[in-house]
């Protein structure tokens, strides 16, 4: 039986990596994102404010504490939220693209008949295995998507070292340093990752939503030329 009867004439499961319904997943993250770096920024004004206004109004006194006495947790706090919000929406973003992939894998092979999941086969890196699901069971040929796969595997190094050590690289990795010297809104200090600008973070939505749609293109060519 043909892959086109088992599947029927309904193409509504081509929706699922399609660019309208990414972009609804994923658009109301970077809105988010948005309105999140406004406020900080809002927020670092008022600070930068009281801190000259107290400076003005008690800095010849010796008596006052000084402006950094009074306001050294409010600073502090501050310089620290954006890395926190960073890292958060980050391994969030990441999960939504492990599900997203899972679920994809899930309608593919509902829909081509066969009873193989992911589950089924050997290994511990699960994007992989999606990835790997669809070349072996659904004989996908995805090498057309290489580059965008290579830097999705940068992105889960990264998101790795954030989720199982602190944000500490362990290993030396030449091509990981190439990206993130070359990628706007993240840096590497001495081994450890920091997520500075959410530019970073719109970056890996692009780069998702590129890749699925990619992906989308080669899985309607594929089942319904069969």
């Amino acid at each position: 039986m043909s892959r086109v009867k088992r599947m029927g004439d309904s193409k509504l499961w081509l929706f699922h990596a399609s660019q309208v319904l990414l972009d609804f997943k994923f658009n109301p993250i970077i809105s988010y994102l948005d309105e999140s770096s406004n406020m900080i920024r809002k927020k670092g004004e008022e600070i930068k404010r009281n801190f000259e206004e107290w400076e003005k109004e008690h800095g010849d006194d010796p008596k006052v504490p000084d402006a950094f006495d009074v306001y050294e947790n409010e600073v502090l706090n501050h310089q620290k939220f954006p890395q926190l919000l960073n890292n958060s929406v980050f391994l969030v973003i990441y999960s939504m693209f492990e599900s997203h992939y899972e679920e994809l894998c899930f309608l593919v092979g509902d829909k081509i008949g066969t009873s193989l999941r992911i589950k089924d086969l050997a290994g511990r890196n699960y994007i992989e295995l999606c990835r790997n699901y669809l070349i072996k069971v659904v004989e996908l040929d995805l090498s057309t998507l290489n580059t965008e796969w290579a830097e999705i595997r940068k992105y889960q190094m990264i998101r790795n070292a954030i989720a199982h050590n602190k944000g500490i690289l362990k290993s030396n990795n030449s091509d990981l340093d190439r990206f993130v010297d070359n990628k706007p809104g993240v840096v590497l200090i001495k081994d450890e990752i920091f997520i500075e600008k959410i530019s970073f973070l719109k970056s890996f939505i692009d780069l998702i939503k590129e890749y699925f749609v990619k992906l989308n293109s080669i899985l309607a060519k594929h089942i319904y030329q069969q």
